[in-house]
């Protein structure tokens, strides 16, 4: 990629990466989603350097920390999540999963790429920049470290938003992306189940019963045509053409799948995925089933909605199965010609990179922030395809080049006065 750790960066790179590695330390595993302990690292950190954070909880065990500066407009958001997965199997780790050892310029840790060292980038650019907010009273600058991310934000961002008490006129999320890439838009989630219901009776005369697993058999090869008809009719945004090729190219980087190439990617990016995921059915194997179920995910890109899939299959599948919502959203994006989209893009191009333009396939706390209306870009330190994986890490180099493109993102974004 070209891109470099300017040598005024050294010293801010060793600080991020020990802010890193106590927030590693501190866990948030969801579930349960206990994020108390990452939290009170924060306010500690916060209060430490001037400042008064304040504590919204919506679940028992899941604070919000609130962090502002200034006051008036533009507001500009800096979100991160405290929360992270399960470890896993421990053995697996090369070093202990909460340990955020510090080796060879990498933080290892649960976390470490999604999201610590991201929030740990956000929390020494709010510290920097907030003081100079409050003296030139250009805007207002705030810090949202945010629980419950990965279980869908409902006691975190959702919660905040709904409340009121997280609004701005833009905002950075800073999950992992790489340094060289920008996501400004996600692609909207619709989970069904599928119920078929059938007849009960003695497994050696089927034909007195009504078998539900061969319906919902039947209702899944019809619902994956639906899909395939609606994937034929779908049209994308013209604004997001760049967006998909080069969401093309960063997965198909990152996944390294021999035979599978840029097409098949963009296929991927740009239409209804189609997935299956739990089925469970009948109770003996010598009785005729009279229940079956399968658990349905699809992730579908702007152009579509789950309301237009899930009403396709409700007609499409009357007489086989009951089509049940269990989780949805939008897809959403932000244009790319917003601001915050082009001064993160400048920033990038600072470092010697090309900045580039993604739809991410999985869903961030930024969906909740669209929905508001607020323009919204992803971009912080780390892979997305180490995330969630055993022996997670961020790079050290990561993490002072995506500080120094927030920094001067927000710099410019609020018309602050300060040296480069």
């Amino acid at each position: 990629m070209g891109v470099r750790v300017r040598p005024a960066d050294d010293v801010r790179a060793e600080e991020l990466a020990q802010l890193t590695s106590e927030l590693v330390r501190a866990k948030g595993v969801n579930p349960p989603g206990d994020v108390t302990e990452v939290a009170g690292v924060i306010r500690e950190w916060l209060s430490e350097r001037g400042f008064s954070p304040e504590v919204k909880e919506y679940e028992r065990g899941k604070p919000n920390v609130i962090a502002r500066a200034g006051s008036g407009r533009p507001t500009l958001i800096l979100n991160g999540h405290t929360d992270v997965v399960p470890p896993g199997d421990e053995s697996r780790w090369r070093y202990p999963p909460f340990s955020g050892k510090v080796v060879d310029g990498r933080v290892f840790g649960r976390g470490a790429a999604d999201m610590k060292g991201g929030l740990a980038v956000l929390m020494a650019v709010f510290a920097e920049l907030g003081p100079a907010v409050e003296r030139e009273g250009s805007g207002s600058l705030v810090l949202a470290a945010t629980a419950d991310e990965e279980v869908g934000g409902g006691a975190g961002v959702k919660a905040l938003v709904e409340d009121g008490a997280l609004a701005g006129d833009a905002a950075i999320v800073a999950e992992p992306t790489s340094v060289d890439t920008i996501c400004i838009g996600e692609k909207g989630l619709c989970q069904v189940r599928l119920v078929a219901r059938g007849v009960p009776a003695h497994g050696s005369l089927p034909l007195l019963g009504d078998n539900a697993i061969l319906k919902l058999i039947r209702a899944v090869g019809r619902a994956q045509e639906v899909v395939e008809e609606l994937n034929r009719d779908l049209r994308p945004p013209d604004e997001l053409r760049d967006a998909l090729r080069d969401s093309a190219r960063a997965y198909m980087e990152g996944a390294r799948a021999p035979g599978l190439g840029e097409e098949d990617f963009t296929r991927a990016v740009g239409s209804i995925s189609f997935n299956p995921g739990v089925i469970r059915g009948g109770s003996k194997i010598n009785v005729v089933p009279d229940l079956a179920e399968l658990e349905l995910d699809m992730r579908l890109p702007p152009g579509s909605s789950p309301g237009q899939v899930i009403g396709r299959l409700r007609e499409a599948l009357s007489g086989l199965a009951e089509v049940e919502a269990i989780d949805t959203s939008e897809p959403n994006y932000t244009p790319p010609g917003e601001a915050i989209v082009r001064l993160v893009g400048e920033g990038v191009e600072a470092l010697g990179a090309r900045p580039r333009h993604i739809i991410m396939t999985g869903a961030t706390d930024g969906r909740h922030l669209r929905a508001r209306g607020v323009p919204t870009v992803i971009y912080g330190p780390g892979r997305l395809t180490v995330a969630h994986s055993y022996n997670e890490y961020v790079e050290v180099s990561d993490l002072a080049n995506t500080y120094a493109v927030i920094r001067g993102a927000a710099t410019r974004y609020l018309g602050l006065r300060l040296a480069p």
